[in-house]
């Protein structure tokens, strides 16, 4: 599970850095749209590794991935 878990992780990572490149190269809403998902997928797997769980740990963050995404969605004239 942790294996997957970590795997799970540098994907995100990816992505995060290909949504960044989307995002300076023109693409700013699916550069955008990537990393909030990319952004949610890490602050879920931290706290699924984490020892303690605190609801805090799981709902600012993934909060603030769901605020970007509406954020990317309601941008204007955005490639």
């Amino acid at each position: 599970m942790k294996i997957v878990i970590d795997r799970l992780r540098f994907s995100a990572y990816v992505i995060i850095v290909f949504g960044a490149l989307l995002g300076i190269f023109g693409a700013v809403r699916t550069g955008a749209v990537l990393v909030a998902v990319a952004t949610g997928v890490i602050a879920i797997t931290k706290y699924l590794r984490s020892n303690r769980h605190r609801k805090i740990e799981l709902i600012l963050p993934v909060g603030m991935a769901v605020l970007l995404f509406v954020v990317a969605l309601t941008l204007p004239h955005a490639k």
